[in-house]
């Protein structure tokens, strides 16, 4: 099969839905098929992909692209490259990694705190919140949204969650794969120079102030003074935190890091005992906590989104937004070495059920139902 894999965002950009779309993109590949990647996003630096990557295309390159495949599959926001399946008779796939048809910001969460997740109390939200002009474009875009969502072949959510959370026609649940086995390789004996490790975007929906404050907590218990936290990756919030770690008087027991990519990220995560995802908006997926999952770290991830599903029994949940909850589940995970063994053990037959691979023989299988339009086999 010829599939074009349409993914608003790529690299160089850094996200999950940039992880995912090469990670789906190179496996298509390696199990036989042709995928070319199309996206918005533009670059000067030299392609070393196993795949074509065409950026910022034409109308005209858009339509004879669309024209030579077997199959569309919109991976995320975006439905750019409908119209163009509709006017070629293609089959078009559209998974769901967020909120979209749901909510006007397709995340649940806006400048700092919840947002509805229903149309229209999402739009009614964002009238207030931005006014008349606004609230006109963006109801134009959601319904934008929720009509192709009717019209596509398939709906794909990436979670059960989403997929409970966005109630769709012709919607299946697809786990979404990520490059698990380059984090399998992450030393697991590795001398320990951090306690506690986040890993994401500094963010105000991620509940990094939750995690500090927590922390924060954790220190003024007598047996656990000399704990420390590592902070991995960028964003609008770092002054911030670093305020609050200056005020709170922590700022030789937490690090920030930096952004990390690659063998250096693996390298830093193998320096920690236990991750933390303390998410306070509801994560679509649990890609960042399969990464720590399959790197041998101990988990804490919030109870309601993505995380907890993909991660089941091999780790502690806490409630979101709730740092004396989030508290109690690092004291817990410090002081029960049973407990986290155990965690490590569920972790092991967990991880299979995300094996990259395996993730992608299910999308090409579902490619294969689509084209020989033999949906029903499994709606």
């Amino acid at each position: 099969m010829k599939i074009i894999l349409y993914s608003s965002v790529f690299w160089p950009s850094i996200g999950g839905i940039e992880t995912i779309t090469a990670t789906l993109a190179e496996n298509i590949v390696k199990l036989g098929h042709e995928c070319i990647v199309i996206t918005e996003t533009s670059s000067d630096s030299k392609e070393n992909y196993s795949f074509q990557v065409v950026r910022q295309p034409s109308l005209q390159e858009r339509f004879n692209l669309a024209r030579k495949c077997d199959l569309i599959h919109s991976n995320g926001a975006s439905v750019a490259m409908f119209p163009f399946a509709k006017i070629n008779k293609k089959p078009f796939i559209w998974t769901h990694n967020g909120y979209q048809v749901s909510c006007v910001d397709g995340l649940g969460w806006v400048d700092g705190e919840p947002a509805p997740m229903s149309p229209w109390s999402s739009l009614k939200y964002h009238f207030r919140k931005k006014g008349l002009l606004h609230f006109c474009r963006e109801s134009i875009k959601l319904a934008v949204r929720r009509y192709v969502a009717n019209q596509v072949d398939l709906n794909i959510a990436c979670t059960n969650w989403v997929a409970q959370r966005q109630p769709l026609k012709k919607q299946i649940v697809a786990y979404t794969p990520y490059c698990l086995s380059q984090f399998e390789v992450a030393p697991k004996n590795q001398p320990k120079k951090y306690d506690f490790i986040y890993v994401g975007r500094l963010v105000s929906e991620k509940g990094l102030i939750e995690l500090i404050r927590a922390f924060h907590l954790l220190l003024s218990h007598p047996n656990y003074q000399e704990k420390t936290l590592a902070i991995v990756g960028s964003g609008n919030m770092k002054p911030g935190l670093e305020k609050l770690v200056e005020q709170l008087s922590i700022t030789n027991q937490v690090f920030f890091l930096g952004a990390m990519y690659g063998s250096e990220l693996v390298e830093t995560i193998s320096q920690a005992s236990i991750g933390v995802v303390p998410s306070i908006w509801e994560e679509p997926m649990g890609g960042v906590a399969l990464e720590l999952l399959a790197a041998g770290k101990n988990l804490i991830v919030s109870e309601s989104g993505g995380h907890a599903e993909c991660i089941g029994n091999a780790g502690l949940r806490f409630k979101n937004g709730d740092y004396q909850s989030l508290y109690q589940c690092m004291v817990k995970l410090s002081e029960d070495r049973q407990l986290a063994q155990q965690h490590l053990k569920y972790a092991e037959n967990k991880l299979k059920e995300y094996n990259e691979v395996k993730l992608t023989k299910k999308y090409l299988e579902l490619y294969k139902l689509v084209v020989n339009n033999k949906l029903e086999e499994i709606l």
